[in-house]
């Protein structure tokens, strides 16, 4: 019985967490708000307007979403087994580059070929592109969140010289590739009043194999035992190595699609410097969601709405867009600050006991 109320109490924990640390964030964020002189309230109404209030901004916001949560997953990949994958970005970057390369130059086949090719492209280039900070951390030891930022930068400025000087459409007036071959674009199911792909499917596919992933099978046990318990896992004789990494792999993996995504179903071209940050989005969601492959899809939903709805925001109440980046780098924070957050939660629930 005490097991079973540890056991809940453990949960509840776990739940009550990232609520707190959401309506901390929201606190912060509304006092910079009234400093500037605007009303929270009217602010975050219009953000929600600009979001959900309208069936463009609602598809707009589903559409943003995939890249997001895809982020988020390979973020949730390397948190499993108790590593941070801070590198998304530049792996995003790198696949939305090879599933242009492949989208351009590969000709004459049919789309039920093409488009999947082109999308494996950027799975591949997410996924090599990993390997090399993948491999430094396994073998040699070398600081993992030190490579990634490194890479991060050197994929957007290797991304913009391959544009520039390499696959260049003269005739645009902003630094982009060539356009793919319409056999490698996304086939839509919305047009009007937004447009919304078949990407959707595409990932509420990958939400379904990670959650299966994760909680039913041996792979999924495993990983977290590596992640709570790098030496017992290894004691216990589960391969450490190998599921370090598989993790980082198929986060870049995942990277890649996102960055193939915006590539083939959005932009149906390279543009330097397309991702606002979509790898960046998914740290805090991945961390928030505890790994959760559901609360996460819900996460990125919600991302993806401050991102859309910031726009509005800024036209009907005179903010900057920017408070976005505030309220990331808030939740960020609080995250960072994340047993303490737990500890205050712990109290909470022992006080509701004794009561």
């Amino acid at each position: 019985m005490n097991k079973k109320i540890s056991v809940n109490g453990e949960r509840l924990k776990s739940l009550l967490s990232p609520c707190l640390i959401i309506l901390f964030a929201m606190a912060f964020v509304s006092i910079l708000l009234v400093a500037i002189g605007a009303n929270p309230f009217a602010v975050f109404k219009s953000l929600i307007q600009g979001a959900f209030g309208t069936p463009r901004g609602l598809i707009s916001t589903i559409s943003k979403s995939v890249p997001i949560c895809l982020s988020a997953f390979a973020v949730a990949m390397a948190k499993k087994v108790g590593i941070f994958n801070i590198g998304v970005e530049g792996q995003l970057v790198v696949g939305a580059l090879g599933s242009a390369i492949v989208g351009i130059y590969v000709k004459g086949l049919p789309m039920i070929i093409h488009l999947p090719l082109a999308l494996l492209g950027g799975i591949l280039f997410g996924m090599l592109y990993s390997l090399i900070p993948t491999w430094m951390f396994i073998k040699r030891g070398v600081n993992l969140l030190v490579v990634f930022i490194m890479m991060n930068n050197l994929a957007k400025l290797f991304s913009t010289f391959v544009i520039i000087s390499l696959i260049n459409d003269p005739s645009s007036m902003t630094t982009a590739s060539l356009p793919i071959q319409e056999s490698a674009h996304l086939p839509n199911l919305i047009t009007s009043p937004g447009k919304l792909n078949i990407s959707i499917f595409i990932l509420l596919a990958v939400v379904l194999i990670i959650y299966i992933v994760f909680y039913k099978t041996v792979c999924g046990y495993e990983m977290s035992v590596c992640g709570l318990n790098r030496e017992a896992a290894n004691y216990s004789g589960i391969n450490t190595g190998k599921y370090l990494t598989w993790a980082l792999l198929i986060g870049g993996a995942l990277a890649g699609l996102a960055g193939a995504i915006e590539v083939q179903g959005t932009y149906y071209r390279l543009y330097d410097g397309f991702s606002p940050g979509y790898g960046f989005d998914g740290i805090p969601i991945a961390l928030l969601s505890n790994g959760n492959p559901l609360f996460m899809f819900v996460g990125s939903i919600l991302f993806a709405a401050l991102r859309v709805g910031s726009n509005t925001m800024q036209i009907d109440q005179g903010v900057p867009s920017e408070i976005v980046s505030v309220i990331q780098g808030t939740l960020v924070t609080l995250i960072a600050c994340e047993y303490f957050i737990k500890y205050l939660s712990g109290k909470m629930i022992m006080k509701k006991k004794e009561a």
